[in-house]
């Protein structure tokens, strides 16, 4: 006879659920983004290609084109180690691997119906694996973004 265990009672962490986060609603979710001006300013954001996400949808199992067609911003930043250009995919990453997020939670965000905005942490570069010294924003126009509170 085997024993059931209840995992959450022996110390595991709980993952983070879609189903338990709280929507914003459009007003409250358009009041806390980067102006469309920031975000489509080459200088102060990088949005992703065609290429980058691509490269998303392998990460998170998806087929070809199921991401595409959306916006995915992240502020101008590049790795201090390697010097590569960070973008969405190392957000994405960096979610997998520091967030404990399930590609599941990362896919519900991104095309579920919940406006959501979070603190944003800082990023991991998927080439080198350094973590970024700051805190960047990101941002879907559709649907999520993380912004400090600098920005309020």
């Amino acid at each position: 006879m085997f024993e059931v265990l209840d995992v959450w009672e022996v110390g595991v962490e709980k993952m983070a659920d879609y189903n338990s986060v709280v929507s914003l609603s459009r007003e409250e979710f358009e009041q806390s983004a980067p102006s469309r001006e920031e975000l489509e300013d080459e200088t102060k954001s990088t949005k992703s290609d065609a290429v980058d996400i691509a490269k998303m949808e392998r990460l998170l199992d998806l087929r070809p084109g199921m991401l595409a067609g959306d916006e995915y911003y992240l502020e101008r930043l590049s790795c201090q180690c390697c010097g590569r250009l960070l973008t969405m995919y190392d957000f994405v990453f960096t979610g997998l691997v520091d967030g404990g997020h399930s590609k599941s939670l990362i896919v519900h965000t991104f095309v579920g119906s919940k406006l959501v905005v979070n603190e944003p942490r800082r990023i991991r570069c998927s080439a080198c694996g350094e973590i970024a010294r700051h805190s960047p924003w990101y941002r879907m126009p559709q649907s999520y973004g993380c912004r400090p509170i600098h920005f309020e």
